[in-house]
């Protein structure tokens, strides 16, 4: 918990420590400090933190352990804390540099089947790969836009709650998104009927 930094804080001389260092200033317990602050400042008072994948070497064997699932994060539930929504263009950005270092975990390919074909086969779905007469769900990406920082996080409105959240944004990788055949992403813009009209998504059940 000592690790945690202080992004933003009414009291400007603790932005940019971590709990750690203002503990040690002040005498207190971590945790104590830790519920001293919130009960202070309330909504106000924001920290960053890493609680994993930051040891890259251990990161590339687990992405290429048979017995993992990369799925999805917990960022939705957790929306003004978390935003990890790009976890698939990670996974892809960890084996696209490990290719031009000359040490591939895989090939762009297998990248690509751990994050459709893999899980749909581990889940029972009918998804997850491409072939005739299937439903049509498609995204082409351009890797070039994987030299940018896809840990970046923003502040983006949600729409109808009046509320702020964090979103990824990563311009220039994800070109297209066809849905059920239909367009959603064209040259990175949302199509105008995407997300007010039906006919996009269905439930997908598990055999």
């Amino acid at each position: 918990m000592g690790d945690a930094i202080i992004i933003d804080c009414p009291d400007a001389a603790l932005i940019g420590k971590n709990f750690e260092e203002v503990t040690r200033a002040r005498g207190v317990h971590v945790v104590d400090l830790f519920l001293d602050l919130v009960v202070e400042f309330g909504r106000n008072i924001r920290w960053y933190t890493t609680v994993g994948n930051h040891r890259k070497q251990v990161l590339k064997r687990l992405v290429k352990d048979p017995r993992s699932l990369i799925t999805f994060s917990d960022a939705g539930a957790h929306i003004r804390n978390m935003a990890f929504y790009n976890l698939p263009l990670r996974m892809l950005k960890l084996v696209h540099e490990s290719i031009n270092d000359g040490d591939p975990i895989m090939t762009m390919e297998q990248a690509v089947h751990r994050l459709t074909g893999d899980q749909a086969d581990w889940f029972g779905v009918d998804a997850g790969k491409i072939r005739e007469g299937d439903r049509a769900d498609v995204v082409v990406i351009d890797p070039a836009g994987f030299n940018q920082d896809l840990e970046q996080v923003h502040w983006g409105e949600m729409e109808n709650f009046d509320l702020q959240r964090l979103v990824n944004r990563n311009p220039g990788i994800v070109k297209t998104v066809l849905i059920n055949g239909r367009l959603a992403v064209d040259d990175e813009q949302f199509s105008p009927s995407f997300g007010r009209e039906m006919g996009y998504g269905q439930f997908i059940p598990a055999r």
